[in-house]
């Protein structure tokens, strides 16, 4: 069959990707930037398109055009930039359904979320309950699949999971007695592979859990023992207090930490079973099986680990550039300023353009370090300049170097704390 699935290069874009083409399927993948997807995805098929911008049924209608299936796997946790909920979950699928009703696609696959029903009140689950009642309208062979939280290999939600799980103190919200119901990859693949395959008429939603609901406290417990970390130490916040955390989750990157997510975990995500095991015939793995059968590894604990301590280096490294920027500029006083760069030879009129042009400079990198601005871009100017100063202060001033609080021989561990955060955000 010919398959085009949106969202090819998100976490179950990509696996859809991998189980459909190895059952023979010619798939397509609908991506934003072409060059970045062909180099994980070489032999695949690429459709350009963008949900930000592509809210109109004849852009997409040429896209769908001889499509056996087309497989919405688009969806944002928390919105960022230009992406926010109403594009990405409501305006361009509808246009991308319509465009399926016009080119007679056959089956259409709707990835929407369990929560997105009557009870709906966040604005991830409004968003994509919109999508799901435009749909059951047209005339086409659709299925919404609402799934609760999907691990596995790749899998954000629960990235963040095992990362609070490793913490010396382990937070939790109120009791932490909130109940979930996560639905492996796995699964949820086989599912879809057998309504690829089917003859059916389908035209219904469908929830998509795992086979018991287990508390939020019982999945730490569960993850941390995963790790052989032994038993968690718990301490529990307020609603209110972690609502505020959440509300600067921003600064953590593209994480599921948002006062979207904990008002929805707070409300619990569970659902009915029977419907997977009613259109697949097994029991969806459990979450004590799936730990049992994949042991945790030495890179999984140091992914967990680092996890946190990604977004501290990063305002570590701002910090530095902002608290330079702002030092020398206002608090030190400016003879003394003048007194240093005159010992690099910098005197008269260029010593107060070189004084507030590297304070700009440096409050600039600070910016773009702390709000994540090109961060490869900006981490290879930061190692520029400071191997610059570096130079200059060993030629003008080299009794720096054997200086007892080293104020020079530091910008070598500086040097390296700005390449791991290079490497640590390139992997978003």
């Amino acid at each position: 069959m010919r398959i085009l699935i949106t969202g090819a290069t998100g976490f179950i874009g990509s696996h859809l990707i991998q189980r459909l083409q190895s059952e023979g399927h010619q798939v397509f993948g609908a991506v934003r930037n072409q060059d970045a997807a062909m180099q994980r995805w070489p032999n695949l098929d690429f459709i350009l398109s963008d949900y930000v911008t592509d809210h109109a049924a004849a852009e997409w209608v040429p896209r769908v055009e001889g499509m056996d299936v087309v497989i919405n796997a688009v969806g944002i946790i928390r919105e960022q930039g230009n992406q926010r909920f109403a594009s990405i979950h409501t305006k361009a699928p509808i246009a991308l359904f319509q465009a399926c009703e016009k080119a007679a696609v056959k089956k259409v696959i709707q990835i929407s979320a369990l929560g997105a029903d009557e009870g709906a009140f966040s604005q991830y689950h409004l968003s994509k309950k919109a999508a799901d009642e435009y749909l059951s309208t047209l005339d086409l062979n659709w299925l919404i699949l609402m799934p609760s939280i999907v691990y596995g290999q790749g899998a954000k939600s629960m990235a963040f999971f095992k990362a609070i799980a490793t913490l010396p103190w382990v937070p939790l919200v109120d009791s932490g007695n909130q109940p979930i119901q996560p639905i492996h990859i796995s699964d949820l693949m086989k599912l879809i592979s057998g309504v690829v395959e089917s003859k059916s008429t389908f035209k219904r939603r469908m929830e998509i859990v795992g086979p018991v609901p287990i508390t939020i406290k019982d999945l730490y417990s569960k993850l941390r023992h995963w790790f052989g970390m032994g038993s968690p130490r718990f301490f529990s916040m307020p609603y209110s207090v972690a609502l505020q955390l959440a509300y600067w989750g921003g600064f953590l990157g593209n994480t599921p930490f948002s006062t979207e997510t904990v008002a929805m975990l707070s409300k619990g995500n569970t659902g009915d079973v029977s419907q997977f095991v009613g259109q697949t015939g097994h029991l969806p793995i459990s979450i004590d099986q799936q730990l049992i059968h994949t042991p945790s590894q030495e890179s999984d604990r140091w992914h967990a680990m680092l996890y946190f301590l990604r977004p501290i280096l990063r305002m570590s490294i701002a910090f530095v550039w902002l608290f330079t920027g702002i030092i020398s500029v206002l608090v030190v006083p400016i003879e003394t300023s003048y007194a240093m760069l005159s010992k690099a030879g910098i005197n008269g009129l260029f010593a107060p353009v070189m004084l507030y042009s590297a304070a700009t400079i440096d409050l600039l990198l600070g910016i773009a370090t702390l709000f994540r601005y090109r961060t490869s871009w900006t981490g290879w100017i930061q190692i520029s300049i400071v191997l610059l100063y570096t130079l200059i202060i060993t030629f003008s001033q080299p009794e720096q170097w054997v200086h007892p609080f080293g104020p020079v021989t530091k910008n070598a561990p500086f040097i390296l704390a700005i390449l791991v955060m290079m490497a640590l955000e390139k992997r978003e």
